[in-house]
């Protein structure tokens, strides 16, 4: 596997005082997966991983959600409100705001009352790396109280990557199909996607953080209401299945996803949960879960796609992915 030096140098750079690097890097290109993994020695090895890829299960959640559309089970310009009943009666964000983080909910469901336990919590078990934020809250009633509580204005609200915008999203997914996020994704995952090595929930794959100490990998449960916003692990090789889904037409359903539905910035505007870089017809996404950091990026043209895993948390893989994606 040839890199170009800007790539090379990032590789090298990811080294550079850190002495347990897991990194996995794949590429897909003309239909061949070529994937490289190298460990602490940074000699190549013959296993590959399961990483925890975080918000990479943003993607996957609204590619269920592309698939409901299709089968006209549900209207992307519909309110959240048609599908969660019992709310006041007042304006809410439709679901394709919900997907491209314009429905004006903010990052985190935390409030100042809700932050001081996790902070006292994350605190006992050893920090942000090892304490899932998002494990047990919002359970559903917190979930609702959001809803109800949050009053929004029908007006265009700007790009706020919002966790809990996606959650709410996942939920009605979750809710339509009659088993809840956790069973609908798992079995879409299964028998649509037929990747056997990407699920929802643990791995055992030690992190690492800042100072180089070892990290476990957040905790999920199948009742948590975070989970679709990033509760997955997969394979370097299943993100590149995935990422062909996505470009050859076999889920014709998917396109939708990679249309453009509202703006985030100078360099890239929003699909359904993916991003799309303005400069090339890439659709990307990262993916951070505590000590880990995990990117997807595809080429909608030509079908090319890049992938990494590494078992570092704050490292840039997004860098790494696009100075190789980029160059193809």
């Amino acid at each position: 596997m040839q890199f170009t030096s800007e790539a090379q140098r990032l590789i090298d750079s990811l080294y550079t005082k850190r002495n347990h690097v897991e990194l996995t890097i794949g590429i897909l290109k003309d239909g061949e997966k070529e994937i490289i993994h190298w460990g602490p020695d940074r000699k190549e090895k013959a296993e590959e991983l399961i990483y925890p890829v975080g918000s990479i299960c943003k993607p996957f959640t609204a590619s269920l959600l592309a698939k409901y559309l299709d089968e006209g089970r549900l209207d992307l310009k519909a309110p959240l409100n048609a599908y969660i009943p019992g709310l006041p009666d007042r304006y809410y964000p439709s679901l394709e705001k919900l997907a491209t983080h314009t429905s004006g909910y903010t990052t985190q469901p935390y409030n100042l009352l809700t932050t001081l336990p996790f902070f006292l919590k994350m605190n006992r078990e050893g920090g942000l790396f090892h304490t899932n934020p998002f494990r047990g809250y919002p359970d559903e009633a917190g979930m609702m109280k959001i809803l109800r509580e949050t009053k929004l204005q029908d007006k265009p609200y700007k790009f706020v990557y919002s966790n809990i915008g996606m959650s709410i999203l996942g939920y009605i997914v979750g809710q339509v199909s009659g088993e809840g996020f956790w069973n609908s994704l798992t079995r879409y995952i299964t028998e649509d996607l037929g990747l056997k090595n990407t699920f929802l929930g643990n791995v055992d794959l030690p992190g690492y953080d800042r100072k180089d100490q070892p990290c476990r990998c957040w905790q999920w449960q199948p009742e948590d209401i975070m989970a679709p916003a990033g509760a997955l692990n997969a394979t370097i090789s299943d993100l590149l299945d995935f990422g062909r889904m996505n470009t050859d037409g076999s889920l014709p359903y998917l396109a939708v996803c990679h249309e453009v539905h509202g703006a985030i910035d100078k360099d890239n505007e929003s699909g359904l949960a993916w991003r799309l870089y303005k400069k090339q017809p890439i659709s990307w996404h990262t993916g951070s879960a505590g000590a880990f950091s995990c990117w997807l990026g595809i080429n909608r043209e030509t079908g090319t796609a890049v992938a990494v895993g590494i078992n570092y948390g704050l490292v840039n893989a997004e860098q790494i992915g696009f100075s190789i994606l980029t160059q193809l």
